[in-house]
């Protein structure tokens, strides 16, 4: 069962007119390492928060497969890649394949300033990248 938390809106007047909209699916391979994720989750939220560019997201799990989305839309791409750019975003990227099982997938699209996991869940069918798992 997904359990999508409720969207945090931190932009509600963006003053662009088009919009970028991410989203990411990880499964987790270990439970040992869903702690792990879960504190660099919580780092990576406090700093989009923060991040310029940033309109809202949200956040979705599965549990008991150990299957997490994340959703995000931005003004720009300039916004979206200064926030991947910098920490603690640089070293989630980089632990990744540390945690990530496969079928990880990432995604983005043009869209409209509100969110749509049901948008976001099929446009994750076909990714702009897919993780195959570790060789």
């Amino acid at each position: 069962m997904i359990i999508k938390r409720p969207t945090v809106v931190i932009n509600a007047n963006p003053s662009s007119n088009g919009f970028l909209s991410v989203a990411t699916f990880l499964p987790i391979t270990r439970w040992r390492d869903v702690i792990s994720s879960f504190r660099m989750s919580n780092r990576v939220e406090a700093q989009l928060k923060k991040s310029p560019g940033i309109v809202a997201y949200s956040l979705a799990v599965d549990p008991l497969p150990r299957h997490f989305w994340t959703y995000s839309i931005w003004e720009d791409r300039a916004s979206m890649s200064a926030f991947n750019a910098a920490e603690p975003h640089a070293t989630a990227v980089r632990r990744f394949a540390d945690w990530a099982g496969a079928g990880a997938a990432f995604v983005e699209w043009d869209s409209a300033p509100g969110l749509d996991w049901s948008e976001a869940f099929e446009r994750l069918k076909q990714p702009s990248f897919y993780y195959s798992g570790r060789p």
